[in-house]
Formats: C-alpha cells, sequence, structure tokens
C-alpha cells in the first residue's frame, strides 16, 4: 500500500467540502484513510491524501468518463497533481 496526496484547484470550496461523502464512497473502493484538506488562507486549493489499496484500479478510475464527470460535479479545476509517498 502506498499513500497519495492529490492536489488542484476547485471552483467553490464550499461546493466541493459538500460532497466529502461522495468523494469518500468513490475511492473507497481503491484507497482508505481518505483525508480531505482546504487552503487555510482561504484561497482555492485543496488536497486529499489516502492509502491506495488497488493503484491500478485507481488510475483506471483517474482517467475514466465516470470520474470526469464527478469531478465536474464537484467543481475541480485542472490539473491535477498526484504525489506519493517516497
Amino acid at each position: 500500500m502506498s499513500k497519495l496526496v492529490i492536489t488542484h484547484k476547485v471552483e467553490d470550496v464550499t461546493k466541493w467540502k459538500s460532497f466529502d461523502t461522495e468523494r469518500s464512497t468513490n475511492m473507497a473502493a481503491f484507497a482508505s484513510n481518505i483525508s480531505s484538506y482546504v487552503d487555510t488562507n482561504g484561497g482555492n486549493s485543496i488536497a486529499v491524501s489516502m492509502t491506495v489499496t488497488d493503484l491500478d484500479g485507481l488510475k483506471n478510475f483517474m482517467q475514466s468518463e465516470t470520474c470526469d464527470a464527478i469531478m465536474r460535479k464537484h467543481g475541480v479545476i485542472k490539473p491535477i497533481t498526484v504525489l506519493a509517498q517516497s
């Protein structure tokens, strides 16, 4: 299992936070210990950390039409940066 942090900007932080449960449910097939973070300076940058249990599954999901639709719904602004624990 590896730990990942995903960062990106969002259109509206309050809207994005309202989908925390949905986001965790969608990612639960591929990861555990899913946590979300917001910019303490009030900006629109966010981060999601997780312990990945199925890296291939996560990669496939992140490239899927389903994930793209969810990101649009949640107000995600690309690019998305994925950081792995070294």
